[in-house]
């Protein structure tokens, strides 16, 4: 606690000096990233002592530092900090591609595929119930018509669906949690939100007319989603492959290497339009389960992780809009609420078909709160693709994020507690 506090007083001093201006973009940057990556991982160490997940002191500790309370970043530097994104969710994407053990699937393969259906159809039909019947109350939904609403509801009950597979990694790597559980969560979250992906590129397309009906409807959408994925799958491939070389007749410098391949991953993606998570996740799974160096390539990207982690959460933790979250805290709240409600309903209908055990049917739920950048990026697209919401769209989806984004990582590490999960991967053992 003391060097906590020594840290943010030398933080304020900074702040305030005209020899280390925090708020010159081109010269406080680099600056306030150490300051801020040291307060980050203090302030997490003081949270896990109150029996709470680091990440969401992480988050915390970006909010509190952000251009929202105390400015110790600007709007500008946590745009030019966003380009750390791209590294810390390639080497998430590696970690669960690695996590991904063929002989696991195939004995949760049911599970996985029921509880996607059920949590993802009972999530967009809840929804579009919740639209059909509020719209007389909510000013978002009546300045539309009954089939717009209709269309929105399903956008967005298309984004409440998604979890965010960056905070299930990091809570299981912190927690070091291995079991059925911790398989099941992980490979639901990151499997669900591909497939969350392909649905609202397809309700995109075929909502659009509902909206701008001179438009039509655009098929080209189906050859431009075959072509992001088919490459995408075709790069992690070669980068798997890579890998397994790398660790087959090279096995030095460990870190540079996972590094460097992060980095090259998601450069190229996003120089050519494919998927960085996709590209991972592959050839993660390619690591694991296609030679013997699994085990090795998941110890060497966990001790990496860290410092990548806590840039990335107190980052985003920095980047979420607070004034978005003052303006619809209160349908935020009800939509949290309600999704939180058929999450739970989803998963307790998926688990019950597959005759799983009683805890699955009525606790996993907690495992898949947790939302960030796939649903920040589909409401992008959105605001993009129908710019008369000026924002209104775009404001709700970052307060509903916000909220899910702090509650989400405790929920998580309270399931893997209950189930008695944490602590049972000994990172020593590989």
């Amino acid at each position: 606690m003391i060097a906590l506090v020594v840290i943010f007083i030398f933080m304020l001093l900074l702040k305030t000096s005209v020899f280390f201006p925090f708020a010159n973009p081109e010269k406080g940057t680099s600056i306030a990233l150490g300051f801020i990556l040291i307060f980050a991982f203090l302030f997490g160490k003081q949270v896990s002592r109150l029996k709470l997940p680091q990440i969401t002191g992480f988050i915390l500790a970006g909010i509190l530092c952000g251009p929202y309370v105390l400015k110790f970043l600007n709007a500008g530097q946590v745009s030019d900090l966003q380009l750390l994104d791209g590294l810390a969710l390639s080497l998430i994407a590696l970690t669960a591609g690695g996590e991904m053990e063929i002989d696991r699937l195939k004995s949760q393969l049911k599970s996985i595929t029921s509880l996607i259906v059920f949590q993802t159809s009972t999530i967009i039909l809840g929804f579009l119930l919740f639209g059909l019947l509020g719209r007389e109350f909510f000013p978002f939904f009546s300045s539309l018509t009954i089939l717009q609403t209709l269309a929105t509801s399903l956008l967005i009950g298309t984004l409440a669906a998604a979890t965010s597979p960056a905070s299930t990694i990091a809570i299981i790597t912190e927690t070091r949690s291995k079991g059925k559980y911790t398989d099941l969560v992980l490979s639901v979250a990151v499997v669900k939100d591909f497939v969350v992906i392909l649905l609202f590129a397809l309700f995109l397309s075929l909502l659009k007319p509902v909206f701008f009906p001179e438009q039509g409807f655009d098929i080209g959408i189906f050859s431009q989603i075959l072509r992001e994925v088919g490459g995408s799958v075709v790069l992690g491939i070669v980068v798997g492959g890579g890998i397994i070389l790398y660790l087959k007749y090279i096995k030095r410098e460990m870190t540079i290497f996972i590094l460097s391949v992060a980095f090259f991953t998601y450069q190229i993606s996003h120089n050519y339009g494919y998927h960085p998570l996709l590209i991972c996740l592959v050839a993660g799974f390619l690591v694991e389960n296609f030679s013997p160096h699994g085990d090795r390539f998941i110890q060497a990207i966990e001790k990496t992780s860290l410092p990548v982690y806590i840039v990335f959460f107190a980052i985003s933790g920095a980047s979420l809009n607070l004034d978005a979250l003052r303006s619809s805290w209160l349908l935020a709240l009800i939509f949290v609420i309600w999704r939180g409600l058929l999450k739970f309903i989803g998963t307790y209908a998926g688990a019950s078909f597959v005759k799983e055990e009683r805890a699955v049917r009525t606790s996993s739920w907690a495992g898949f709160i947790s939302q960030a950048g796939v649903a920040l990026g589909l409401a992008i697209l959105v605001e993009k693709n129908f710019p008369q919401w000026k924002g209104v769209f775009l404001s709700l989806v970052i307060a509903i994020i916000a909220i899910n984004q702090i509650i989400g990582p405790i929920l998580l590490q309270k399931l893997l507690t209950k189930v008695q999960e944490v602590g049972k991967k000994d990172l020593d053992s590989y």
